[in-house]
């Protein structure tokens, strides 16, 4: 089965938003972030300090007009490779992430600080994936049929795709007592880039239009690229 792992294709960019206040259930619903998206590694919080509490949201934009896969195909799987992990989970769960589709961005091909909204999530999530603090090479499985053809669509469409990484305490509304985060190299800066890897298999009758019945053929090509590297940090915000 063909595969390919990419790292930060076209203007892919991976930022997070965050909002903080005195009210937990006024900070998870917020209509907005803070800003457009900080540019650090972020990505997922749910954390208090003090009367103060904090959620940051991971937004993940990536660009599939260029990249070297042709279209119609069909994703069989597909897998976020994480490293330069650092987490801290004072509660249980808090060390753990969701991934989702970010179906109704605020502008479509860039970020926002609209893009905190939950309400402009899809309901389809990955499931809540326990990560490791310290580690590389860590593998979150995108194993959702939605988002696998959310994906697909994107690299058929040469477009855009708006994934949403939330902590899992965050998705399921539990109020933070302590400070619960995963955090991780971003996809297009950081020196342990997160990577995105695709399964996939190619529809001849759909990649030659006007052509003959589709086989069962397949092509494509494939990297493996996995990178060392350290993690640290103490309760941040």
């Amino acid at each position: 089965m063909p595969k390919t792992t990419l790292t930060a294709p076209g203007d892919t960019v991976g930022v997070n938003i965050m909002k903080n206040g005195t009210n937990y259930t006024t900070v998870r619903d917020a209509s907005a972030g803070t800003n457009a998206g900080n540019a650090d590694n972020k990505f997922t919080l749910n954390a208090k300090s003090g009367s103060n509490f904090f959620i940051r949201r991971g937004i993940l934009l990536y660009d599939f007009r260029g990249v070297p896969i042709t279209r119609g195909v069909r994703v069989i799987k597909a897998q976020l490779i994480l490293n330069d992990i650092s987490e801290l989970a004072p509660q249980t769960d808090g060390d753990k992430i969701r991934v989702g589709w970010l179906n109704d961005p605020n502008t479509f091909g860039t970020t926002h600080a609209n893009d905190y909204s939950k309400a402009r999530y899809s309901s389809q999530y990955t499931s809540a994936q326990q990560l490791n603090n310290a580690a590389d090479g860590e593998i979150v499985e995108i194993d959702n049929g939605f988002l696998l053809h959310k994906i697909q669509d994107a690299i058929n469409n040469k477009s855009w795709l708006h994934l949403v990484v939330r902590n899992q305490l965050d998705y399921a509304n539990t109020t933070a007592t302590g400070n619960n985060r995963v955090w991780f190299d971003r996809p297009n800066v950081d020196d342990n880039p997160l990577q995105l890897r695709i399964f996939y298999r190619v529809i001849d009758g759909r990649r030659n239009q006007g052509g003959g019945p589709g086989g069962g053929s397949a092509s494509g090509f494939g990297s493996d690229s996995m990178f060392g590297g350290t993690s640290s940090g103490f309760f941040q915000f």
